[in-house]
C-alpha cells in the first residue's frame, strides 16, 4: 500500500527560543541539517512513500517538524492548536496547504490544545494520544470525536519526553516501542491491553529511538541505536539508521519531520 507523507525542507530551521528541555541554544549546522533531511526524504522515497512538500516560512524555524501540524484520517485533518505562541503561526500555513489539497479541515477551539501526530497515532479504530505537556485532554477528545476514533489517552510524566512521539512508536497494530520512564505504570498498563510493548533504555530514549518511522516492515531510526535495531530485526523489521544530530538539538528527530497524510 502506497502512503504519503508531508515534509518541510529545513531552509529556515534554527534554534532561536526554548520550549522544551532539549533546546539549549546549540548552534545548528544548517548545511548538515539539510543533508540529514535529504537523507530522510530519499530513504522514504526509496521504500515507496509518496512525498508531499510544504514551503517553510522564514519566521517559523520549527515548521520543518510537520508531525505537529495536525492529525489526518482519510480526507479529514484536525489542525493543531499549538501550546506555545512561537509555533502558533504555523497553523495558518498548514491550513492553506490542506485547503489547496482538498482536505476537510477541522480547526479546534482555543481551549483545545492539540499538537497533531506529535501527540497522537492512529491504530486501527483507536486514537492513541499523549497529554500532560503539550496537547491537553480536551484537544485529544475533540480530535478523536471528529475523526470517529476511540481515544486511548496516555499521560506523559517526564518533561524530556514532552510529545508522545518522543517516547512511543507504533511498529504495527499489535506491537509498540516505548520508554518506560516517560509514563506512569498505570498509563502503560492501559496500553499493554492493546499490544505487546518493547521497552527501551534511557540511553536509547535520549537518542530518540522512539522517534522512528515505520513503513512496510522498514524502520527508519536515529543513528546510535544499533542495539535496538538489531532487536527489532528479530521481529521482522529492516532498520535504516540516519544521523539526526542537528534536529536532536531542538528535541526532534525523524518522526517529528514527517506527517502521514
Amino acid at each position: 500500500m502506497t502512503r504519503s507523507t508531508l515534509l518541510c525542507p529545513p531552509i529556515f530551521y534554527d534554534i532561536v527560543y526554548s520550549i522544551n528541555p532539549w533546546m539549549q541554544g546549540a548552534k545548528v549546522d544548517k548545511a548538515l541539517a539539510m543533508q540529514q533531511w535529504f537523507q530522510l526524504k530519499n530513504i522514504l522515497s526509496h521504500i515507496g512513500v509518496n512525498i508531499k512538500l510544504i514551503d517553510q516560512s522564514p519566521d517559523l524555524p520549527d515548521m520543518t517538524f510537520t508531525a505537529n501540524a495536525g492529525t489526518v484520517r482519510d480526507n479529514a485533518v484536525v489542525l493543531s492548536n499549538f501550546k506555545h505562541p512561537v509555533r502558533q503561526g504555523e497553523t495558518e500555513h498548514f491550513r492553506e496547504w490542506f485547503r489547496k489539497e482538498g482536505y476537510n479541515i477541522h480547526p479546534l477551539p482555543p481551549n483545545a490544545i492539540f499538537e497533531g501526530t506529535g501527540d497522537t497515532v492512529i491504530c486501527d479504530d483507536l486514537l492513541i494520544g499523549g497529554y500532560g505537556f503539550r496537547s491537553n485532554l480536551t484537544g485529544l477528545r475533540m480530535a478523536a470525536e471528529i475523526l470517529d476514533l476511540e481515544l486511548l489517552p496516555l499521560k506523559l510524566t517526564n518533561p524530556n519526553f514532552y510529545h508522545l512521539d518522543t517516547c512511543f512508536a507504533l511498529l504495527r497494530p499489535d506491537l509498540g516501542l516505548y520508554y518506560p520512564g516517560a509514563f506512569s505504570a498505570y498509563t502503560i498498563s492501559k496500553l499493554k491491553k492493546h499490544m505487546e510493548l518493547i521497552p527501551v533504555s534511557e540511553s536509547s530514549a535520549n537518542k530518540f529511538v522512539c522517534n522512528s518511522i515505520v513503513h512496510n516492515g522498514v524502520i527508519i531510526m536515529p543513528a546510535g541505536n544499533e542495539e535496538v535495531a538489531d532487536k527489532l530485526e528479530g521481529y521482522g523489521f529492516s532498520a535504516r539508521l540516519i544521523n539526526t544530530s542537528e534536529f536532536l538539538k531542538s528535541g526532534g528527530s525523524l518522526k517529528c519531520m514527517s506527517l502521514w497524510i
